[in-house]
């Protein structure tokens, strides 16, 4: 099994059991959206740690995704393979909705929260989001924070420090070697999260990722929500 095949299992299992252990609140959906690969929450699930900061905004809160839909993608800016793909993957989504807006009700905001950011900062998160397409926005906050907001969504990662090329093995409770404390990569998950304009999180977008499909997804889960 791959690595990214692992980490789809871990998010699976978050989707289903460690939202309902995370003690959201939660709210009845009507019947779902049909949808080709967006999981639709039996819930939405409201977010806690929205209290992020921008380069440029400042501070990122509920008030920046409340009216509207937003994409939101876990990551950071040194990541070798995922990010660069499903960045690439959503500012090609992105680019086909401005050349043909008819078939969805609004354009989705995307937002790119990193998970390190002890070296990643607003500045320079905002540079590397809008490298893929000009609206993306770059957020982050103190580690904590952005834990919370993790867990409350289910999303996985964790770090992996290396010596001499291999992985290291830390015992839990074990300090990492002051050597060390730069010297990681973060293994995450390459989903998609999607919250509604009430700011809860509405569905989920499993790798892999196809620009066409989320498209036709998001127009159905937006004309449904209008409709119902």
């Amino acid at each position: 099994m791959t690595l990214l095949q692992t980490l789809a299992r871990r998010l699976r299992l978050a989707c289903l059991l460690g939202l309902a252990a995370a003690g959201a609140a939660c709210e009845p959906a009507a019947t779902p959206a049909p949808t080709e690969s967006a999981f639709l929450l039996p819930e939405t699930r409201a977010v806690a740690g929205l209290e992020l900061r921008h380069a440029e905004r400042g501070e990122f809160d509920r008030d920046d995704v409340e009216g509207r839909w937003s994409l939101l993608f876990f990551g950071y800016a040194l990541c070798p393979d995922v990010c660069p793909t499903e960045l690439y993957q959503m500012a090609e989504m992105m680019r086909a909705i401005e050349s043909d807006s008819a078939e969805l009700p609004q354009a989705p905001q995307v937002v790119f929260v990193s998970v390190d950011p002890g070296r990643d900062t607003p500045e320079a998160l905002q540079q590397y989001a809008g490298f893929y397409h000009p609206s993306f926005l770059g957020v982050t906050a103190a580690q904590p924070v952005v834990d919370e907001l993790a867990r409350s969504m289910g999303v996985f990662y964790e770090r992996v420090y290396y010596r001499d090329g291999e992985p290291l093995a830390l015992e839990p409770g074990q300090a990492v070697p002051a050597d060390l404390e730069k010297s990681y990569l973060i293994n995450h998950s390459a989903a998609i999260y999607l919250l509604d304009p009430a700011a809860r999180l509405h569905a989920i977008f499993m790798p892999p990722h196809d620009p066409a499909t989320m498209l036709r997804d998001l127009a159905a889960i937006q004309r449904h929500w209008r409709d119902s």
